[in-house]
């Protein structure tokens, strides 16, 4: 499986991150694992949100996952610009 790391300029905790993202990239929830609740991007693609760590500052940070690496590269673009361009956000890909 092939990931790609977002690194946004906001900070939010998981609740107001899953309703925001679902909201605005009309996505669904995954709650298969109540504890691990994940979206359903295009082409099967995968979003999950990383949790700081108690006591850690570190602004909101989204996996987005899929089988094939060009795939993911077009949702993971289509993502970007949505949260740029809709939120404002600042997004940055690692890879």
């Amino acid at each position: 499986m092939t990931t790609v790391t977002l690194v946004t300029s906001v900070y939010l905790s998981k609740a107001e991150a899953l309703e925001i993202l679902s909201d605005t990239l009309g996505v669904a929830w995954i709650t298969d694992d109540p504890g691990d609740v994940t979206l359903a991007l295009a082409e099967g693609a995968i979003l999950t949100i990383e949790v700081p760590h108690y006591g850690e500052e570190l602004p909101l940070t989204l996996d987005c996952h899929h089988d094939d690496a060009e795939t993911l590269a077009t949702v993971v673009a289509n993502v970007q610009t949505t949260l740029e361009t809709r939120l404002g956000w600042g997004v940055t890909p690692l890879t």
